[in-house]
């Protein structure tokens, strides 16, 4: 039987660990290349850069703190 995954923890992380992957993302998309299914990849890809936008936004407001580890 399959475990459920809703959450990830990113206890003992900083924004600037995200701004980091945010710098992979900007990289994938100066140098436009992808794996597999063009469309799907993209798909994930604007997907996946929307989220990491939401937790740096969330990440960089002063209002808010991640626990250390």
């Amino acid at each position: 039987m399959a475990n459920s995954l809703k959450e990830v923890s990113i206890i003992g992380l900083r924004a600037t660990h995200f701004e980091q992957l945010m710098d992979y993302i900007y990289d994938r998309e100066r140098e436009g290349y992808y794996y597999g299914n063009k469309e799907q990849f993209y798909k994930r890809h604007y997907e996946i850069k929307e989220w990491l936008e939401n937790i740096i936004k969330q990440a960089n407001d002063p209002n808010n703190r991640i626990p250390k580890k």
